[in-house]
């Protein structure tokens, strides 16, 4: 019995300073508000005449929340470069943030979402906005150049999410450049 109850109390102490040392970390980028960037990654290759749409300009990859980084430049993280956390992922690598679909309902996170251009090239315009039901609890709006034939990576730390209530959330994330539009979404629950 004895063993089980010192198990139960350093697995509380764990989780207890686990819990300040997040909270305190986070707390010092929370100050600073959302911030959107956009990184090119990667090239798309040479796909034959039949392989896209060519009306389409861009295509929607992945879209993902999660926690901020630790330290600025953390993740993303690109293959090869970057902060030192990033100099030993291989070319082509991406580090993103573990997704997490159950939040606190007084969350700041990040929003990460990958996509790529075939022939859109210009100022892309990016937009994230997390919404329950009618409400919005997060939107931010941002403008990156990108370029015909790349993989991109935009992301938004700092996001807060205002007024959120226990429930489920849809995050919605547009990349627009000229007359091509593509969204993506997630679901997060809010607890």
């Amino acid at each position: 019995m004895t063993k089980s109850r010192l198990f139960f109390h350093c697995a509380a102490a764990i989780i207890a300073a686990f819990g300040m040392c997040g909270r305190q970390e986070l707390k010092a980028q929370d100050a600073a508000g959302p911030v959107g960037q956009v990184t090119r990654i990667g090239q798309v290759d040479v796909i034959p005449d039949t392989g896209f749409d060519a009306g389409a300009g861009m295509y929607q990859g992945i879209t993902l929340a999660g926690v901020n980084p630790p330290a600025a430049g953390d993740w993303p993280c690109f293959g090869g470069g970057g902060s030192a956390q990033c100099s030993s992922i291989p070319s082509g690598g991406l580090v993103i943030p573990f997704p997490l679909q159950v939040i606190a309902a007084k969350s700041f996170g990040e929003v990460v979402w990958t996509f790529s251009t075939t022939s859109a090239t210009g100022t892309a315009g990016f937009t994230v906005k997390i919404t329950q039901g009618t409400a919005t609890i997060f939107s931010y709006s941002f403008n990156f150049p990108v370029t015909a034939n790349g993989v991109w990576c935009a992301d938004v730390v700092n996001a807060k999410l205002s007024g959120a209530k226990k429930g489920t959330a849809t995050v919605t994330v547009t990349t627009t450049v000229g007359a091509a539009t593509i969204t993506g979404k997630t679901v997060l629950h809010i607890q």
